[in-house]
């Protein structure tokens, strides 16, 4: 394959900017749940994660290609279903919904009438795990609070 000339990378680059701008765009979408629905916010969620992948991914191709030293794609833990369970009881944290996903992280479902606040949880959480807090909020349509996460490193 012959080596990209300049205005293919301005080019490409002008694509990447292009895919983080319609990834703040669908972000700021899921933001509107009250018009909006559960279930749509949860499709713009992750259609700003598909243009942020992208977007990197791609950036990493130009990278390679350029010979420039790119940093490796953040990679979570293995934690199983219940040792996720177990932190969370550690923390003091009863869940309405804990659902484990493909790509090693957790989304925590707590009930409406929760006293907590999602910042008192997150914190709850980061004090017992080392745990990167990826989203959180409310969700409308059942007034049902949220964090998603994901394990930095096994629990101990």
């Amino acid at each position: 394959m012959d080596k990209p000339t300049p205005g293919d990378l301005v080019a490409l680059e002008a694509l990447i900017e292009d895919w983080l701008a319609r990834a703040q765009d669908a972000a700021d979408k899921a933001l509107n749940l009250s018009r909006i629905g559960a279930s749509r916010a949860e499709f713009y969620r992750g259609q700003a994660d598909a243009y942020r992948r992208a977007a990197a991914e791609l950036r990493a191709l130009l990278a390679d290609e350029s010979g420039e030293d790119q940093a490796a794609p953040v990679e979570y833990a293995q934690v199983s279903l219940d040792t996720a369970q177990t932190v969370l009881k550690l923390a003091g944290l009863s869940a309405a919904e804990l659902r484990a996903h493909p790509d090693r992280t957790f989304s925590i479902l707590f009930l409406p009438l929760q006293f907590r606040s999602v910042g008192e949880v997150s914190e709850m959480l980061m004090d017992v795990a080392d745990v990167d807090i990826l989203d959180s909020g409310r969700l409308l349509d059942t007034n049902k609070s949220f964090v998603d996460f994901a394990f930095k490193s096994p629990p101990v």
